[in-house]
């Protein structure tokens, strides 16, 4: 049962579950700079353990949760800094999909097990901790980690209805018109869980790379997520390009992703992490650092490094496109079931309309063009987020549809803070 679940969930999107919150329109907010609501431990004692201690902040309506220490320490503060969301969390979306498309609750907790075994050790510790101080106790941890996977397998007819992906692109040099790079992601596999919406930052004292993923409260990996060292990523499905059943005998790619984001300075270094690793399904992964995008065309079998489709631009979508592939694209005019022939087609010109203007406002507009508009945008409630990032600013400004507008994140001052 384990195979089955983690193929229908991986081979298709996630599903929306409704929210009655505001609309997710209008322009940025925020300075980038939030206050703390509350810290774990609240009184650490000694110097050594103020490096123990983790904050939650608010950026509007978005958790920005900071941890710091051991992964076990950093577990710990998770789990008691969102105690209550992590529980309200495991009830809504795991015991509430248990009776849907013949699934069990032990279905779940298999799942949860199953990709667990294969993390390594340190993140393991992050979930251990979680676990501890959340009052979930392991076993519910482990499969509210997985709680994505659960949704798009619990409701994949639905999904495989909408044509739900992702969508990605980069700006920079004559498109910036020499303004910093600026990234632009939607995040399209359904609107649900707004309300645990997180950006969490590990600052390990291990030596590794701080790392922000923004995720949703549970969830122990990266799917969009940037380094204090400026390397950001995003991760797409590529399955249409490479139908390869899952491999069960390697991890889970999004914990690789975690991985290689704690140990790459820029994009070279990041490019020898994917040329050594396979991952368990075909993903395209778009990232960027200060100076230049490319896109990783990540098959079960290697990995192509994708280069810019013009020298300051870079899309992609869920389709390889890298010539030496040797898979034609399907034609704009043949079946394109999830729109991404015609998404990469939008947002390619939308980049030579907005030549030399792009900034993180004008990416803000583009990339919330809806696809029936000529942009990329699924509305309504197929894209479940939007991100804005400038890796040489450390900055991000992250969108939930219908639950947050735009809201800047300065993750600079979040990465190995000091009082």
């Amino acid at each position: 049962m384990v195979n089955k679940l983690l193929l229908l969930a991986m081979a298709v999107v996630l599903c929306a579950v409704p929210c009655s919150c505001g609309n997710g329109g209008g322009e940025a907010t925020g300075s980038g700079v939030q206050a703390p609501v509350a810290s774990y431990p609240e009184q650490p004692e000694g110097a050594t353990d103020v490096l123990a201690e983790g904050r939650l902040y608010k950026a509007g309506k978005i958790n920005v949760l900071v941890l710091q220490g051991t992964y076990e320490q950093m577990g710990r503060q998770y789990g008691a800094l969102l105690k209550q969301e992590l529980n309200e969390n495991y009830r809504g979306m795991v015991e509430g999909l248990q009776d849907i498309e013949d699934l069990s609750i032990e279905d779940l907790q298999e799942l949860g097990e199953s990709v667990y075994e294969k993390y390594p050790q340190k993140y393991k510790e992050i979930i251990n901790g979680l676990a501890e101080t959340s009052g979930l106790g392991l076993e519910k941890a482990k499969a509210l980690n997985m709680q994505e996977m659960y949704v798009s397998a619990a409701l994949v007819n639905w999904a495989q209805t909408q044509g739900m992906q992702c969508s990605g692109m980069a700006a920079w040099g004559p498109y910036t018109s020499g303004g910093p790079l600026v990234f632009g992601r939607n995040y399209d596999l359904g609107f649900f869980n707004a309300q645990y919406a997180t950006m969490t930052v590990y600052n390990p004292i291990d030596g590794s790379i701080p790392v922000a993923s923004f995720t949703f409260a549970g969830c122990i990996y990266v799917t969009s997520g940037m380094n204090g060292a400026g390397v950001f990523l995003e991760l797409n499905n590529g399955s249409t390009s490479d139908c390869s059943d899952f491999m069960d005998t390697r991890p889970w790619a999004p914990i690789d992703l975690f991985s290689f984001l704690e140990g790459a300075s820029d994009l070279e270094q990041l490019s020898y992490f994917f040329e050594t690793t396979r991952p368990d399904l075909a993903y395209i992964v778009n990232a960027a650092d200060a100076d230049s995008a490319c896109s990783f065309e990540w098959a079960t079998s290697g990995v192509k490094k994708r280069l810019p489709d013009q020298e300051g631009l870079l899309v992609a979508t869920n389709h390889f496109v890298d010539p030496s592939w040797d898979i034609p694209p399907p034609g704009v005019n043949a079946p394109d079931v999830d729109f991404s022939v015609q998404r990469r087609v939008n947002l390619l010109t939308l980049g030579e309309e907005n030549k030399g203007a792009f900034d993180p406002e004008v990416m803000m507009e583009v990339i919330s063009t809806a696809l029936e508009d000529g942009g990329a945008f699924r509305a309504p409630n197929l894209t479940s987020y939007e991100i804005v990032a400038v890796p040489a600013e450390l900055t991000v400004w992250v969108r939930v549809p219908e639950y947050q507008d735009w809201v800047e994140i300065d993750l600079g001052r979040y990465f190995s803070w000091r009082e």
